[in-house]
């Protein structure tokens, strides 16, 4: 199947490693020009050149203005933006007790920085009319997740923001939701180790609590939630906007 993105012209947010870079170097294989986007430059460009994309740019996305900036970087470097992926770092675990004094700092790396790439890529998007406009999230907004209680409040706010923007860029522009489940990349792997040290047990005991909620049995692979998300990016996905899309094994409970 032609996925009719070929030259389509797209930025990557948070892809110097894990899924994000599964997502840019699927995005590549499939004939875009891609832009990788992460905090340090020597990784962006490592990542980039790794992927075959264009180049890799670096900015952090708490610093105020850093979305925006990576936005106008991609579109000089492209000529204009036809997917924008986007991708944030995310929050202190614990509970909405263990955390106060944290949210701030959530609203900073999640909420904040997804609506300011969103204003800064809705105009460039909407220039060809084939406009794509993706948020990875997590399973957190769809089911309470009670150790990432600041990132499930602020990851459902750029759900609903979503929601609102699939209306407002509508027809020019299709956004969407992906909500990313456990998967074997380095983030899992950080985030297991907390746990481990907040609850005085292993990371494998960790590791095989997580596998065991998963209905298929196993964690996901980057590439194969790459192809999710590169899906959505594509003229094939030409009538799905508005959309949460669950990519988690059957992990959550809900319909």
């Amino acid at each position: 199947m032609d996925l009719g993105l070929q030259q389509a012209r797209a930025l990557v947010l948070g892809s110097t490693s894990g899924l994000g870079r599964a997502v840019a170097q699927t995005l590549v294989a499939e004939g875009a020009d891609v832009v990788v986007a992460g905090r340090d430059p020597a990784r962006a460009q490592a990542a980039a050149k790794a992927v075959g994309a264009r180049t890799g740019l670096a900015a952090d996305l708490a610093d105020e203005g850093a979305g925006r900036l990576l936005v106008e970087g991609a579109v000089a470097l492209l000529g204009g933006l036809d997917v924008c992926v986007v991708n944030t770092g995310g929050g202190r675990t614990g509970g909405i007790m263990a955390t106060e004094g944290y949210e701030q700092s959530a609203y900073d790396s999640m909420l904040r920085p997804a609506l300011e790439v969103a204003r800064a890529a809705a105009p460039h998007l909407a220039e060809r009319g084939r406009g794509r406009l993706l948020f990875l999230t997590a399973r957190s907004v769809l089911e309470a997740t009670p150790e990432l209680a600041l990132s499930s409040v602020m990851r459902s706010g750029v759900t609903a923001a979503a929601r609102s923007l699939a209306l407002e860029l509508a027809p020019h522009t299709n956004v969407n939701v992906v909500a990313t489940g456990q998967f074997d990349t380095p983030a899992l792997e950080r985030f297991e180790a907390a746990r481990s040290a907040a609850e005085d047990r292993s990371a494998a005991e960790v590791r095989k609590a997580h596998v065991a909620s998963i209905p298929l049995g196993r964690l996901g692979t980057a590439d194969e939630f790459a192809d999710v998300v590169t899906f959505l990016c594509s003229a094939r996905a030409s009538f799905v906007t508005g959309s949460v899309v669950r990519v988690d094994g059957g992990a959550v409970r809900g319909f």
